[in-house]
């Protein structure tokens, strides 16, 4: 299930250019890593991440907030079929599953 995300915000931490993410299927140890964070919580999602990819917490912690809302999205995903009652589809085929969420902005009148 490895899965591949073309940053928008490409970036460097030193001299590593980071230009995509790919997550790999969790194993166990991906959420021991989490360790007592909260499920949910965006220091658990960036300490699953980290485990998940190979990128140290130091390169998680500089992804751009766009790239980062793309990609928590399938690491909410992950923790909803391995915590939730929700079923995990790799490769979802239903156009419901396939979207992304949106965010909601304020209208102005």
């Amino acid at each position: 299930m490895a899965q591949k995300f073309v940053l928008k915000h490409p970036f460097k931490v030193g001299e590593l250019e980071v230009t995509e993410v790919i997550i790999q299927r969790p194993k166990t140890k991906d959420f021991i890593a989490v360790g007592m964070n909260p499920a949910g919580s965006v220091a658990a999602d960036a300490a699953l991440l980290s485990s998940i990819t190979g990128l140290p917490g130091t390169v998680i912690d500089q992804i751009d907030i766009d790239d980062l809302s793309v990609i928590q999205y399938e690491v909410s995903r992950i923790w909803d079929c391995y915590f939730s009652t929700k079923p995990y589809v790799e490769n979802p085929t239903n156009a419901e599953e396939t979207e992304t969420p949106q965010r909601e902005t304020a209208k102005t009148a």
